[in-house]
């Protein structure tokens, strides 16, 4: 089976809970933020083996996404 590939945007504590959530729910997680993401979310993201960037939204990273999620805490 292949895995869907979930893809979420912010990196702060909503968006390290929906990426932990997917994890746990097979999904293969990417997490983006454009602004810098607090050490302490990304030493569980790394912990947990999730993949992210920081300070950049990478386009080619997002479009292959079967599902993207838009973290609450990101304005409109």
């Amino acid at each position: 089976m292949i895995q869907q590939r979930l893809v979420i945007l912010g990196g702060g504590e909503s968006g390290l809970g929906t990426a932990l959530l997917g994890r746990a729910r097979g999904y293969a997680v990417f997490v983006s933020d454009k602004g810098k993401i607090k050490e302490k979310y990304k030493n569980v993201l790394i912990h947990n083996e999730i993949e992210w960037e920081e300070e950049q939204h990478t386009a080619s990273k997002i479009l292959n996404a079967d599902v993207v999620m838009k973290s609450p805490g990101i304005p409109r």
